[in-house]
């Protein structure tokens, strides 16, 4: 976990992208928790640093994918499947 957090950190700087106390914290905690979702990630990480806002939590997921570390996931209903189910 160590090597990946630094490799990040790094991804963020050659990027130009600032590295601040908050983005360090929710990636620890988006590495120890990898299957959060942003709404669970901002309540975690506002519990413990009330600093941690939502457009935060919502900037360092979506900079985590445009750099290509996590993938976003999208449900989607699919109204022939809901059909056959109810017949």
């Amino acid at each position: 976990m160590e090597q990946t957090f630094k490799e990040i950190l790094a991804s963020f700087k050659k990027n130009g992208m600032r590295i601040t106390v908050q983005r360090k914290r929710l990636l620890a905690l988006i590495l120890k928790s990898p299957g959060m979702s942003p709404k669970e990630l901002f309540y975690s990480a506002h519990k413990a640093d009330s600093s941690i806002g939502r457009a935060t939590v919502y900037r360092m997921v979506n900079s985590l994918q445009e750099l290509g570390y996590i993938q976003r996931q999208h449900v989607t209903i699919e109204p022939q499947l809901r059909m056959q189910r109810s017949s």
